[in-house]
């Protein structure tokens, strides 16, 4: 059986983790025999994909889920890196349209001239579905302070499904974004009793996993609450509550999807930087 790699290139969220790095925020990539996304290229993107020896150059989509910088900040660096420099126009962005467009604040997250060396430009809304290679990626319904953000379902042959919840608020009728898949990312920003606007506690995902039960549900993005609280503590309470399998992700982690999953961790690949540069 095929297998797929997720590889978490950080699992921090919100302004104040991002500004310390007090976890990492590189989001987080997706690699199979066809086919390497990098999902929410956040703050350190590409440096920590280096460190963990993924090379850039090899990406064949950038995704990212909404317009705020700990999920989009390394995009640009990343399309060049996927465009061989911008000598080479190919790869696929996703993203939502005040990422592609701007609004009447800001103009495009990622800029136009980077924008051109692309051979697809996806405009994100709910429900959208596009292909990279073998993958079938559809984007899911998502309530946060940017009302543009989307999840995303990943399909993949001979594999399953994953879900990725991004930052999103519990709401009615969100898990049947996610029925079916093997695995459930979900962004769990905020420790139990301290709810916020647009983002989920522990408590909120435990519903989302009961009623989907995945083989495996991993908690990331958390915030400084979160992170002082303790991630392994306050994710223990999902699985304590659903009976389904979850785990609180760790930066550097790899996660196996075979005919098991397995977690792992990515060993720091100090020569990587070298590595690239020479073979650039």
């Amino acid at each position: 059986m095929d297998c797929v790699e997720l590889v978490f290139l950080g699992t921090g969220g919100g302004r104040f983790v991002t500004i310390t790095q007090k976890r990492k925020t590189g989001g987080f990539r997706l690699i199979s025999k066809s086919n390497n996304l990098h999902v929410d290229p956040g703050p350190g993107a590409l440096i920590y994909s280096l460190e963990a020896g993924l090379n850039p150059q090899k990406l064949k989509a950038v995704l990212v889920s909404h317009r705020h910088p700990d999920h989009y900040a390394n995009a640009e660096i990343l399309v060049e890196a996927m465009t061989r420099g911008m000598l080479k126009k190919r790869g696929s962005i996703a993203a939502p349209p005040n990422i592609l467009n701007g609004n009447t604040e800001t103009g495009p997250a990622i800029s136009t001239y980077h924008q051109k060396m692309i051979e697809n430009l996806i405009t994100l809304k709910p429900g959208v579905n596009f292909k990279v290679a073998k993958t079938k990626i559809v984007s899911t319904e998502a309530k946060h302070t940017d009302p543009e953000t989307v999840g995303f379902r990943f399909e993949i042959p001979e594999i399953g499904a994953i879900g990725y919840t991004a930052d999103t608020e519990y709401f009615e009728g969100i898990e049947k974004e996610y029925r079916g898949v093997r695995v459930l990312i979900l962004s769990v920003m905020r420790p139990t009793g301290s709810p916020w606007t647009g983002h989920m506690t522990p408590k909120e995902a435990a519903k989302i996993v009961d009623t989907v039960k995945p083989e495996l549900a991993v908690a990331t993005h958390f915030g400084m609450k979160m992170i002082f609280s303790g991630p392994t503590y306050e994710i223990k309470t999902i699985e304590d509550t659903t009976g389904v399998p979850t785990i609180a992700a760790f930066d550097g982690m790899k996660l196996r999807i075979g005919e098991r999953i397995t977690v792992g961790k990515t060993k720091r690949n100090k020569q990587s930087i070298d590595q690239f540069l020479k073979h650039k």
